[in-house]
């Protein structure tokens, strides 16, 4: 199942959810950090903590590398939803509201992850 096909059916059961249910479940999740130390945003925190519970650091597979640690083999990754900014054409200036858009990617809790091994 593609990232963007797993977003559209966690959202789906999100939206079945209480107001109530859905802050208790991000309340139970707690704060959910990337391996950079930035907060996740509600939305990501509520797609994350309905995947997996005790969800508390998570990376990508390349960001967990450059931490020094490897995803194990086997393990799934987390959907969530990532922003980025179309480029505007040249010489005008950017709008936030008009460029903007999200897409889909892959998470990995950091107990999904072991430490690289060291050589030498």
């Amino acid at each position: 199942m593609s990232a963007k096909a797993k977003i559209i059916e966690i959202r789906k059961r999100l939206a079945e959810m209480s107001p109530e249910q859905r802050a208790e479940m991000i309340a139970r999740a707690g704060s959910i950090v990337t391996v950079e130390g930035r907060a996740l945003s509600s939305r990501n925190t509520e797609l994350i903590a309905n995947q997996m519970d005790g969800v508390t650091i998570v990376g990508g597979f390349q960001q967990w590398k450059r931490a020094g640690r490897m995803v194990r083999k086997g393990e799934k990754g987390l959907a969530i939803w990532v922003p980025a900014m179309q480029k505007g054409k040249e010489g005008e200036d950017p709008n936030p509201e008009d460029d903007m858009y999200f897409f889909g990617a892959s998470v990995f809790d950091i107990t999904q992850t072991e430490p690289l091994e060291m050589e030498g």
